[in-house]
């Protein structure tokens, strides 16, 4: 069988429609193709209003059949990481005996149905990538109806957004550029996969038992305010400001609730959001479960960059050979932002795939199929590899 042809092309240009060529023919350059069977297109706020250009002159440069996308905080290409930067990033890429298909969807997640379809019709492997607005799709909900209704396809992408200062993100497709949707692309066929997620914080301290908690609540840790146990925790790390303790101390949950981990996928990271005061208890946007167990975790850019390190080598390590391509859903939270300095995950990335396509963006939170089941991350990256069987 012969393997996946990706390319993947970066424009800085201001000039929407001059972005767009620059980057598709660069696409279509390195795969080796003249068109595609698929495209993939990441664009920074500065392209909002000019999209549906984008989306045409990428439609006119690769001839594709399928094509997803959506706005960005920032684009990941070429090895270069675009934050609050004109970008605009496309992927082309096509193989024999590989299905895509591309859907916007509304924003409750309604439209599943060609997916299911054509995930029953084509025998071996399967994978959707979803970019919902960040801004207005209640992210919960369609999680819970890709559950019910996907239950064995693996779903992975990031939240569609801008850069903070518009409050609009756009999501692309063959039917034309929308906001308040969800751009998916599907692929179905014979290949392989590999995901990595790696966490901006790591778990200080021992982990705690819940003791009392209501909906988003947690009121009690081992028997004492959750509150005098979040300001004890800032003290050991040297951290008396309390604003500076709610930024960047913040709450992991794990998956497995039988054998909790605090590590890369296996936990969900949440921030604190608000104060109970009546019961010294802690607001978290989490649905918070009495008798279960959550450990503090402390936002630290030496610690975020060695875990990006294990989690690329043990991502790679996990396919039968080199990957075709790659995609990286990084966190708006990260990048600049956590190290101090620009390119640090794509520098790891390039430097342990080589020139292997990848692209990616910086979103509003990251989706990721883990333990069987898709999961809302935040203030993580999630890096997905793709390889042709055979």
């Amino acid at each position: 069988m012969s393997a996946f042809k990706v390319g993947v092309g970066l424009s800085r240009e201001m000039d929407s429609g001059a972005a767009a060529r620059e980057a598709a023919g660069n696409a279509l350059e390195q795969a080796g193709l003249d068109s595609g069977a698929w495209a993939l297109c990441f664009f920074s706020a500065q392209h909002l209003q000019s999209a549906e250009m984008l989306r045409a002159e990428i439609l006119r440069e690769t001839g594709c059949r399928s094509l997803c996308g959506c706005s960005t905080m920032g684009v990941i290409a070429a090895g270069e990481e675009r934050e609050h930067l004109p970008g605009v990033a496309v992927m082309v890429g096509e193989a024999d005996g590989i299905e895509p298909l591309s859907k916007m969807l509304a924003e409750d997640g309604g439209g599943l149905e060609p997916f299911r379809d054509v995930a029953d019709t084509w025998r071996g492997n399967r994978l959707v990538i979803a970019l919902p607005d960040s801004l207005s799709v209640n992210i919960n909900q369609v999680r819970d109806r890709i559950t019910a209704e996907m239950p064995d396809t693996p779903f992975f992408g990031a939240g569609a957004t801008d850069d903070g200062r518009v409050g609009l993100s756009l999501q692309m497709g063959m039917e034309g550029v929308r906001n308040r949707s969800i751009a998916m692309l599907g692929l179905f066929g014979e290949f392989e996969t590999a995901v990595g997620i790696t966490q901006s914080c790591s778990a200080v301290g021992e982990p705690h038992f819940i003791t009392s908690a209501k909906d988003n609540i947690l009121i009690e840790l081992d028997g004492r305010p959750a509150l005098h146990a979040m300001i004890a925790q800032g003290k050991e790390l040297g951290l008396e400001d309390f604003q500076q303790l709610a930024t960047e101390v913040m709450f992991g949950f794990p998956l497995d609730v039988e054998r909790p981990e605090f590590t890369g996928e296996t936990c969900l990271v949440r921030p604190l959001s608000g104060l109970e005061q009546e019961s010294h208890g802690l607001i978290v946007p989490f649905p918070v479960r009495n008798q279960s167990s959550m450990a503090f975790m402390h936002r630290n850019p030496v610690m975020a960059e060695k875990d990006m390190e294990r989690m690329v080598h043990r991502a790679g390590e996990d396919l039968s050979g080199p990957p075709d391509f790659g995609i990286y859903f990084n966190c708006a939270a990260r990048g600049h932002g956590l190290y101090g300095r620009q390119g640090v995950d794509s520098g790891i990335i390039a430097g342990r795939f080589g020139d292997v396509p990848i692209v990616g963006m910086f979103g509003g939170y990251e989706l990721a199929t883990a333990l069987g089941l898709p999961h809302i991350y935040t203030y993580t990256g999630v890096l997905l590899l793709v390889r042709r069987n055979g």
